[in-house]
């Protein structure tokens, strides 16, 4: 296996990932896409994990570091959702090339619904999915997000404000700064759009949805239940799988998550 990082061209800037390659010919590829803010940097080593279990079993895998984002050029408040898209495309097509495989979309937390919104608009295009704990509701994510800047004014003393009041200074055009990051209009407008359930153009494909559980062998929440069956009833061949264990993207310390690469890692060396 090698890891080797890179640069390559998408939307007007040069994005940065990372290669993992498997010894000999690549049996398949996956494009990792990342979680949103301080999600992205926390599960950076459960990615990287993941990444190298997955090589070793002889698939190829990038890392991409979104516009704006991580290591890649490009200042987040100039980002937007159909850039990102973008990078996912450009990223996949570098994939391809390299390995010549057909590239399966691997996207955690708010890189899961990316991945989906990407596969959707390009029906046949990948040959499969996984989404890792994916955000199934980009507008209910948006405002739980823009609550952290709620509650980090009040803890402040200092004038305060809603989440609606929030979306209308970036409907104006201005940039506001959320737990360290600034965001603006369109890349807030872009997420909120966006909901797993009311996807069209995923009919006939493969997604494997991972779900983080209290216990093994505990059900799906009622939320995540639904959004399944709103998909499979568009005719998606959704399977879901449940992992036990810390959720990393919310944790402020190290930690990992044996279980999730364990079956993920089993899943594709018996494909």
């Amino acid at each position: 296996m090698a890891i080797n990082p890179l640069f390559l061209d998408s939307a007007g800037a040069r994005l940065f990932a990372l290669a993992y390659m498997p010894a000999g010919t690549p049996r398949g590829a996956l494009l990792y896409i990342p979680p949103f803010a301080e999600e992205m940097n926390r599960c950076r080593a459960l990615a990287a994990e993941q990444a190298r279990a997955l090589a070793n079993a002889g698939y190829a895998c990038l890392l991409l570091d979104l516009f704006g984002t991580g290591d890649s050029e490009g200042e987040l408040e100039a980002a937007s959702w159909d850039i990102w898209q973008q990078n996912v495309c450009d990223a996949a097509d570098y994939l391809a090339a390299s390995s010549g495989c057909h590239i399966t979309l691997w996207g955690l937390r708010l890189g899961g619904l990316l991945a989906a919104s990407v596969a959707a608009k390009h029906p046949n295009r990948f040959k499969q999915v996984l989404l890792w704990q994916p955000t199934a509701d980009g507008n209910l994510f948006m405002n739980q997000y823009l609550r952290l800047r709620v509650a980090n004014l009040m803890d402040r003393g200092l004038p305060a404000e809603t989440t609606q009041s929030i979306r209308e200074a970036l409907s104006s055009g201005s940039v506001v700064e959320v737990a360290g990051y600034p965001l603006s209009a369109p890349l807030v407008e872009g997420i909120s759009s966006c909901k797993l359930a009311a996807m069209e153009g995923l009919s006939g494909m493969h997604i494997d949805w991972y779900e983080n559980v209290a216990e093994e062998g505990g059900a799906l929440s009622i939320a995540t239940q639904r959004a399944v069956d709103a998909m499979a009833s568009k005719g998606v061949k959704i399977k879901t799988h449940t992992f036990a264990g810390a959720p990393l993207w919310q944790l402020h310390k190290r930690d990992a998550a044996p279980a999730l690469i364990a079956q993920t890692t089993q899943q594709f060396a018996q494909e």
